[in-house]
């Protein structure tokens, strides 16, 4: 429905995009409906720049189609009827659906070695310089990196090659514990992954939107009980989604991480598809 909605908006854009009323009104469904705020009035435009004003409504409309996309592929497998919207999440069902992912917890974080890790030619660990942007430091392996984490970023990048694949698993494994150590075990592989991406507080906020929680970031009797109501393939769906979300306020306050933009898209769903799919 977002991606049908945003195309529609697109197709009303070009058609009135000569009337500045028309184009003002549409500026601002798009601003609170996919970017909630609408930063088009500001005064770069007060000088009557409507060219500019024009282009930058474009790009916006280009972002939200595209967001609409990729949460259209995570959140269009089939719903069952039961569900029932209430405001911006969906109400749990009473059928239970098993999460896809049987292995370990340590089996989960080489996943997650894989999908942060490069290589060098001998398929070992390889110590990668960080882009400007990034804000994790100067170097990472295996997404550890030296400004979050100072001391196993320097383990990893002296010790021999060959190790670094165990190390940077189970290390992950315990950086993410205090999370994954208080949710059901069904929802540990996706929320260890998770934690290690947007870090332990983040993680659970995500989670917390995504059951209609206030985002206090603790893992509280409140989501606990919550959580137990919940349909767990489900819960990591509505996550994913919310990351998207999340990310795309990141980008829109700072168009620089748009580079990041294309990982970030195949890390969500690529967490999905192996812990979260039934």
């Amino acid at each position: 429905m977002a991606k049908l909605e945003a195309r529609m908006m697109g197709r009303e854009l070009k058609k009135n995009l000569e009337s500045e009323v028309a184009q003002n009104e549409i500026r601002d469904d798009i601003g609170k409906k996919y970017f909630g705020f609408s930063d088009m009035a500001s005064p770069r435009y007060a000088a009557g720049d409507r060219g500019q004003q024009a282009v930058d409504i474009a790009e916006k409309m280009r972002a939200a189609a595209r967001m609409s996309e990729i949460e259209g592929d995570i959140m269009k497998s089939s719903m069952p009827s039961e569900y029932e919207s209430n405001n911006s999440f969906i109400g749990p069902i009473n059928k239970q659906q098993q999460v896809g992912f049987s292995g370990s917890l340590y089996d989960a974080a080489k996943k997650t070695v894989d999908w942060e890790g490069r290589r060098d030619k001998n398929g070992y660990l390889d110590v990668y310089q960080l882009p400007s942007g990034d804000m994790g430091g100067s170097y990472e392996i295996a997404g550890i990196n030296n400004k979050y984490h100072p001391e196993a970023a320097k383990a990893l990048k002296e010790m021999n090659p060959k190790d670094r694949d165990e190390y940077a698993a189970k290390y992950i494994m315990n950086y993410t514990s205090p999370v994954t150590s208080k949710l059901p075990e069904e929802y540990g592989p996706f929320f260890q992954d998770l934690a290690f991406n947007r870090g332990l507080s983040g993680s659970v906020k995500l989670l917390q939107r995504a059951i209609g929680l206030n985002d206090d970031g603790v893992i509280g009797q409140k989501t606990l009980d919550r959580l137990s109501q919940e349909n767990p393939v489900d819960v990591m769906k509505r996550v994913s989604a919310e990351q998207l979300r999340y990310e795309k306020r990141l980008i829109e306050n700072n168009p620089e991480r748009g580079k990041f933009l294309p990982g970030l898209e195949n890390r969500i769903k690529n967490r999905y598809a192996l812990f979260g799919m039934a």
